[in-house]
């Protein structure tokens, strides 16, 4: 199976992006929900922004993103597995620096990266009206936008990554993402 990860800063569309190739090639695909999501949704308190309780859910999410992608892995027949968001991108939240990061999740960059086929990253929207707000998002645009640039640097190294432009229209995206995925799903 192979594994197509989802990423950028928050707004960037990755969740309609899942919801879309879901439509579009049903079956063909297992999709991985975002861990950050779920667990922030699910209760995990996110009132502090200490780096004690950065460290502790960035912790949580690594794990739940792994053990999700394995999931996905042993209980679909599916050719390609879409995550949004990978083991990567908690990085760029870690207090410390992406090094300790890697290190205090005994795994490192490389080994992260040779975990996923192609990377799709995509951008929060340019403008403030199509940056969406949720009970999940705390970030600003312009605070989205500096992790936007911290996310795109993180995964510069991997071989197979397609950086999706800034756009107002989702319609644009969606079609670029769709056609990546299909040349995946054909090879």
């Amino acid at each position: 199976m192979k594994k197509i990860v989802l990423t950028g800063g928050p707004s960037g569309g990755k969740t309609t992006a899942l919801s879309i190739l879901k439509e579009t090639f049903g079956n063909k695909i297992a999709l991985v929900q975002e861990a950050a999501t779920l667990i922030y949704s699910g209760g995990f308190p996110r009132k502090d922004n200490s780096p004690v309780h950065i460290e502790h859910a960035q912790n949580i999410i690594f794990y739940t993103v792994h053990q999700l992608e394995h999931l996905a892995e042993v209980t679909s027949n599916a050719k390609v597995m879409v995550c949004d968001r990978g083991s990567i991108d908690g990085a760029v939240y870690w207090p410390y620096g992406p090094e300790n990061f890697f290190t205090s999740m005994h795994s490192s960059l490389e080994a992260e990266l040779a975990r996923y086929d192609a990377v799709i990253h995509l951008s929060p929207p340019p403008e403030k009206d199509f940056y969406q707000a949720t009970n999940v998002r705390t970030e600003s645009l312009q605070q989205a936008f500096e992790i936007d640039d911290k996310i795109l640097k993180i995964w510069e190294k991997h071989p197979n990554r397609l950086v999706v432009p800034r756009e107002k229209h989702y319609f644009e995206k969606a079609e670029i993402i769709k056609n990546f995925v299909e040349k995946l799903i054909s090879e």
